[in-house]
């Protein structure tokens, strides 16, 4: 019998669907033989390399020739205590950063209604924290770059909190609370 009229006599009692299916199973075992082995070979690389990072991260950092290699946990607590007492603003200074932060808000085009503040004393730290909270109402843009203002401008200063919120998905204003601590020397 002719190939060419088996074929198509068996199109004809089992039609297209069959030949669909046939045509499934084919790239089905394709894939099983060669796709799948070259899949394996990628992900057992890729777990080789993983284990590898994973590895290294774990050691220990190389010592440098500095003398940060060379000091012990005390001696970095108190080198770290000391970078941060250099920061620290003098207790006096807490009516300057607060001006700051207002002159922040203009230059970003915002106007600051109202804030709030507290102060906190750590006298184990050796340190006073001066909360003030903010609320502050503009395009989300102009919130940012008054962050980054006050943030850039206040290196005793810190973001503790902030929360946005608009009062539409298009509308072009959002409303920002922003809680920021300044960092002061402990005393009056």
């Amino acid at each position: 019998m002719n190939p060419r009229l088996s074929i198509e006599l068996w199109l004809a009692r089992t039609g297209w669907p069959a030949l669909a299916g046939g045509l499934l199973l084919l790239a089905g075992l394709a894939a099983h033989l060669w796709w799948l082995p070259l899949q394996e070979t990628r992900i057992a690389r890729m777990e080789t390399e993983y284990r590898r990072l994973i590895a290294a991260l774990r050691q220990p950092p190389a010592a440098d020739s500095g003398a940060a290699a060379d000091l012990d946990a005390g001696a970095l607590l108190a080198q770290r205590q000391a970078a941060f007492s250099a920061v620290l603003a003098p207790p006096a200074a807490a009516p300057d950063l607060i001006r700051t932060v207002f002159g922040e808000a203009q230059k970003a085009g915002l106007t600051l209604a109202q804030a709030e503040y507290r102060r906190v004393e750590d006298r184990a730290g050796g340190y006073a924290a001066y909360q003030m909270n903010v609320p502050v109402q503009g395009p989300y843009l102009k919130l940012r770059e008054f962050i980054d203002g006050v943030l850039g401008a206040l290196p005793a200063c810190a973001l503790e909190e902030v929360s946005f919120k608009r009062e539409a998905i298009g509308s072009p204003s959002a409303e920002a609370r922003l809680r920021l601590v300044f960092y002061l020397k402990s005393g009056t």
